[in-house]
């Protein structure tokens, strides 16, 4: 399995944190695949760089976060006190916005990489 992270110490020396999510190793294959689809495979397995592993960590952190919200029941989105009224995020909106997250996170952190083809990581070709 693809993983730009080795393991869960790896993943605390990054972040200078002892709290590793519950799933890690689950959730490490998928930030990688994730991380790999959106560089178009360029990132070189054996020379995984920082700044990769970096914006790894944080797609963990992110995806923990949103299956915590998926599992929840209702997520508050907004209230009003004096009218009482409550509206919560739905499932889509949820998994929007931590798509939405993830993807700023590897534009800013990954943008000036060059790939193993001489390419930038997010370099698609002509659209």
């Amino acid at each position: 399995m693809l993983t730009y992270l080795k393991d869960e110490n790896e993943y605390k020396s990054i972040l200078g944190t002892d709290n590793v999510p519950n799933d890690f190793k689950n959730l490490n294959i998928k930030a990688s695949n994730y991380i790999n689809h959106k560089t178009f495979g360029r990132i070189d397995k054996n020379n995984v760089p920082e700044q990769v592993k970096y914006v790894t960590c944080l797609i963990v952190n992110l995806q923990d976060e949103e299956n915590t919200k998926l599992s929840e029941i209702g997520n508050l989105k907004s209230q009003n006190i004096e009218g009482w009224s409550e509206s919560y995020s739905t499932p889509e909106e949820i998994k929007t916005d931590y798509e939405d997250k993830k993807q700023k996170a590897i534009s800013q952190y990954l943008w000036n990489l060059i790939g193993n083809d001489g390419n930038p990581l997010l370099y698609c070709g002509v659209c």
